[in-house]
């Protein structure tokens, strides 16, 4: 294969991986998304019971066990769809790291032709 073939397959790896990187990026932002939702609820709850605990009628209503059924929905419904994106997260990872390393053995096969090319220029000069 000569360097005008590989540079051309240079260029499409580089692509792949540059198209791979970007498909990642929602997922990423899509997992913190749900990690700060999360927090949220958790802040949410701690301030409930700092709250409630001062507050006789929140528990006499009923209140309490409909907030705790509440948050406990929440929070399941938050973890699946954290264990949702994680796996989408994973797969691309994997076809991220593919990208990569085809990405990394053609830069290196280039590196090594143009590296064998020059020592020819240069020993095809020094015979002259």
């Amino acid at each position: 294969m000569n360097l005008k073939k590989l540079s051309a397959l240079q260029m499409a790896t580089d692509a792949m991986f540059q198209k791979q990187h970007q498909a990642l990026r929602p997922v990423i932002e899509a997992e913190a998304q749900i990690q700060k939702l999360l927090i949220r609820l958790d802040n949410q709850v701690t301030q409930t019971r700092q709250d409630s605990a001062g507050a006789e009628g929140y528990r006499v209503t009923g209140t309490d066990i409909l907030w705790n059924a509440w948050e406990s929905a929440t929070r399941r419904q938050l973890n699946m769809e954290l264990a949702r994106v994680r796996a989408q997260k994973l797969a691309a990872m994997e076809q991220l790291r593919t990208a990569f390393g085809r990405q990394q053995a053609i830069a290196s096969v280039c590196k090594t032709m143009r590296d064998a090319q020059q020592k020819a220029k240069d020993k095809t000069r020094s015979n002259l």
